[in-house]
């Protein structure tokens, strides 16, 4: 139970983390307002679309990290990391909704979600490999 919880905890701040250093990277490469969340401030639509898609890898990395902390409870601490993910997006859609495009608000706890599902399968796959 406590490992479930602590792996639910790395994944959630390796997203985090991952998240704004990359947005902490793109305001200082492009000498803006540092922002660690969001696209309003991005200097374009493609540096806009490459930060969205992101969001898929960045749940991902959080996904297989939650996947192989919890060692023999992989599904709970996935459904755990996948629940907090959720209530975060609901509470930054109703805190960000005047400064973010709504879109984003939306597709990014989407991307973020189905990478960590998908981080989680892989490493069901490769657990099942293993012991073939």
């Amino acid at each position: 139970m406590i490992r479930s919880m602590i792996a639910i905890a790395a994944g959630y701040f390796s997203i985090a983390a991952t998240n704004g250093f990359v947005h902490l990277i793109v305001s200082f490469y492009f000498k803006s307002t540092i922002t660690l969340s969001g696209v309003a401030n991005l200097p374009s639509v493609t540096w806009t679309a490459g930060i969205t898609a992101l969001q898929l890898a960045i749940g991902l990395f959080g996904g297989l990290l939650a996947s192989t902390i919890a060692d023999k409870e992989k599904h709970l601490a996935t459904l755990g990391l996948i629940l907090l993910l959720v209530i975060i997006g609901l509470t930054n859609y109703t805190m960000l909704n005047e400064r973010e495009p709504i879109w984003y608000l939306i597709t990014a706890p989407a991307l973020r979600v189905t990478g960590v599902f998908f981080g989680y399968k892989l490493q069901i796959q490769q657990l099942q490999g293993t012991t073939s």
